[in-house]
């Protein structure tokens, strides 16, 4: 009994080893991956028993074969991916007694287009292009020809490495292959200033699997002609001497900058003011007149007791009363843009203010630099713009002369006195003087003589009524009017025959001197007269 019991154990042990031996199924690759393209592939099925595909097939697949008796190799056909995502399948294969998985997966045909149209007509106004990109793998940017890069760039919203944008390149990143959907470029054009039209591409390109597309663009010449930032206009050559005059503008925008607009018609208005005024009127031939051209991202002038910013070239900003700041180092380094000046020589720059206030301060340099800010003011004469063009630009940035108005009724003080002492060493302030007499004062020349009758001891200047003494009753340095006192003709008649290289002396002077009928007037500083704030003086 004990011998039939172990021989039926043993018998059913080596039964369940056969069975263990044959119930197994395993798949060579359980995951076949295609690119869009590829058609075939093998994969080998191993187990000792019949097999088949026991899961309906996809129309994209087909295997062969797809039943069998053991071992078996598998032909995987795919037909290609032109369905724009990725597709995949899970197909069961079974035994009698196991059931295993084969994955499919096929990416999509690789996509790189532009939508729409692959032609664009543009305004010659400046303009967002918004283009729409069909892509699911990553791609780049470029811009031909190359100086088209100066007038298309990428939008700051634009998913950019700001690293690219230099140059005509622009790398877009897109790390998302795969992906199916629209991409989005936005590329900002500026507005065409010239005439003629003018011509760009936009490529897309992937160097990986070759794709490319191209976007033509062309964008409208305008009907008139803009002046541009940086750009230098010589409005007037001189015929002897060669004294430069540099005229800006600053809170101008780009409409403002047609040919014959209105930033060119502010720099004209200046330079005539200029020359509206003797001595300048008589010696307008030595003057070099150049117009340099800066273009403002927003119009105006800025107040230092105001919130907002306007982001003006200069960085103009009015302050207390008349008082106007800049960013000097800017003005200067825009004036040197003219290559024809001279390094040393030194040179006035004009700068007009997109403004109406009235206001002016000139900035005054040890070195013989110069700038007058001056807003284009719409009050009265002699208040308006010519007379702030006459008080700052030629008055004190040209003729480096001092204030004569009276504005405290008080004995100058000496620290003010020590002041002007140290600048007139330098030619500064010499129509100012601190003696009452006429055999010693600065002007004695002209005392005592009939053409100059007018010219004599006036107490009151730089601001205070004693202690100081100015050449003639009423001059441009007191209210803006269009006259400058004799020694301040002389002043200026001077500086111009010295910035020419040319030998000149007073007595040369007083025989060449024009003197205008306004002279013989005794007015006084007028009711509706503003002083303007002094010179910011400064030693380099």
């Amino acid at each position: 009994m004990r011998y039939y019991f172990y021989s039926l154990l043993s018998i059913i042990m080596l039964c369940q080893c056969d069975n263990d031996t044959s119930n197994y199924l395993s798949i060579s690759n359980e995951v076949l991956s295609f690119r869009w393209n590829d058609t075939t592939k093998e994969i080998w099925i191993d187990t000792e028993d019949i097999w088949s595909v026991s899961s309906d097939i996809p129309s994209w697949i087909n295997l062969h074969p797809n039943m069998g008796n053991g071992d078996t190799p598998i032909s995987v056909e795919v037909s290609q991916n032109k369905t724009g995502g990725q597709r995949s399948a899970s197909i069961s294969i079974s035994t009698q007694a196991i059931t295993t998985q084969l994955v499919i997966l096929q990416d999509p045909q690789e996509r790189l287009s532009f939508t729409k149209e692959k032609w664009k007509e543009l305004a010659a106004t400046d303009t967002t292009l918004s283009i729409t990109i069909d892509s699911n793998i990553s791609y780049q940017t470029k811009i031909l020809p190359e100086e088209a890069g100066n007038w298309i760039s990428a939008h700051r919203s634009n998913n950019i490495n700001d690293d690219t944008l230099e140059g005509t390149e622009i790398t877009t990143i897109l790390n998302n292959q795969g992906i199916t959907g629209d991409r989005y470029l936005r590329l900002d054009v500026s507005e065409n200033r010239q005439p003629e039209e003018r011509y760009a591409q936009i490529i897309i390109y992937n160097t990986q699997y070759e794709l490319t597309d191209t976007l033509h663009i062309t964008q409208a010449g305008t009907d008139g002609i803009y002046h541009y930032d940086t750009e230098v206009i010589q409005l007037q050559k001189a015929t002897c001497g060669n004294v430069n005059l540099i005229i800006m503008g600053d809170g101008f925008v780009q409409s403002d900058l047609t040919a014959g607009g209105k930033y060119e018609s502010a720099i004209k208005q200046a330079a005539e003011h200029f020359f509206s005024i003797e001595p300048f009127l008589s010696h307008r031939n030595y003057f070099n007149v150049y117009m340099v051209v800066a273009e403002s991202e927003e119009a105006g002038v800025n107040n230092k007791n105001s919130w907002s910013k306007i982001k003006n070239k200069f960085d103009t900003t009015f302050g207390n009363g008349t008082e106007i700041t800049c960013n000097d180092d800017l003005v200067f380094e825009y004036a040197y843009l003219t290559k024809e000046l001279p390094e040393n020589k030194p040179l006035l720059a004009i700068v007009v203010l997109n403004s109406t206030k009235y206001a002016g301060t000139t900035y005054l340099y040890s070195d013989g630099n110069s700038i007058a800010l001056c807003p284009m003011s719409t009050e009265k004469a002699p208040n308006d713009f010519e007379g702030l063009i006459h008080h700052e630009a030629c008055g004190h940035g040209f003729g480096f002369l001092c204030d004569e108005y009276v504005y405290y009724q008080q004995t100058i003080p000496s620290t003010r006195i020590m002041e002007i002492k140290e600048w007139q060493k330098l030619g500064y302030q010499m129509n100012l003087d601190f003696t009452n007499d006429t055999s010693a004062i600065l002007w004695k020349d002209f005392i005592g003589t009939d053409k100059y009758e007018m010219v004599g001891a006036y107490e009151g200047g730089f601001e205070y009524q004693y202690g100081v003494w100015r050449p003639e009753e009423n001059s441009c340095m007191n209210n803006n009017i269009p006259y400058f006192n004799a020694q301040s003709r002389w002043c200026i008649t001077k500086r111009i025959m010295e910035l020419s290289d040319i030998q000149y002396n007073i007595q040369k002077f007083m025989e060449d001197d024009q003197i205008p009928p306004i002279a013989r007037t005794k007015s006084v500083v007028s009711p509706d007269s503003k002083p303007l704030g002094s010179p910011i003086l400064i030693r380099r």
